[in-house]
């Protein structure tokens, strides 16, 4: 007796959604939004695209979920009050500035806010593709769970409506900002210096400008080369959160 449809098609299921994330994910990493494809796909899991095609539409929702894992997984972190997620020690460089608050809960709440981009950075930082990708206000579930993870510590320090609104997309676009501006910068550099060689690369070309058309350019150049990109990050984070406590009203 031949085997029914149903029968057929459950038995071309060989891999599992998360699998299959997984994978897409690693590939992701190693050659970008351009070297994924659903036949690569495939040929990595050792597997046919049916099985592929059970889970997901195409490589569009295929990228959607991997991004909407990582979101998820920055905000699991950002919850359980480490910057990265299991297996992947990310430095949380303290609070360069002073609040100028006492008050528990509105330090509380920017420390959240705080946790909640700098998780998000890392798993940008690891996943260079994904600030490209990722829609924190779209149609990610997980994306949407961090503007509402970023928008409630806000509430509870007694800002506006406004002031929420502005605060939370001016810290999200701040985090994607800067990962989508430095993975962007990665992707030209020649891939046959190390990082010592191309920073040295950008402090000789800044170095090297006119004087008196950039001097303020040039006083950077020794900066520039005993920078952290993490560093870079949190000290303008801090500006931002920073801010958004100045806005406090004195009687919440």
């Amino acid at each position: 007796m031949a085997p029914s449809r149903s029968t057929r098609s459950t038995r071309r299921v060989t891999h599992s959604r998360e699998q299959i994330v997984e994978t897409a994910t690693a590939i992701l990493d190693a050659e970008g939004i351009k070297g994924l494809t659903l036949r690569g796909l495939a040929a990595e899991l050792g597997g046919g695209l049916g099985s592929i095609y059970w889970h997901v539409a195409g490589k569009e929702q295929l990228v959607e979920l991997a991004c909407d894992e990582l979101v998820g997984r920055a905000l699991a972190a950002a919850e359980s009050g480490d910057a990265g997620d299991a297996g992947d020690d990310v430095p949380s460089p303290p609070l360069e500035v002073d609040l100028g608050t006492r008050d528990p809960a509105v330090v509380e709440a920017a420390l959240q806010v705080r946790r909640i981009a700098l998780a998000l950075f890392g798993q940008m930082e690891r996943h260079p593709w994904l600030a490209g990708q990722v829609e924190l206000s779209g149609g990610q579930p997980n994306g949407l769970r961090v503007w509402e993870a970023m928008g409630r510590p806000l509430a509870a320090m007694g800002l506006t409506r406004r002031q929420q609104f502005h605060g939370s997309t001016a810290l999200l676009g701040y985090v994607v900002g800067v990962a989508a501006q430095m993975s962007s910068q990665d992707a030209i550099i020649d891939p046959a210096l190390d990082a010592d060689e191309q920073l040295e690369l950008v402090v000789a070309r800044w170095q090297d400008l006119d004087a008196d058309e950039f001097p303020w350019i040039r006083s950077m150049a020794d900066e520039f080369r005993r920078h952290e990109d993490l560093e870079q990050f949190a000290a303008g984070l801090d500006l931002l959160v920073l801010g958004l406590v100045r806005q406090v009203p004195e009687e919440r």
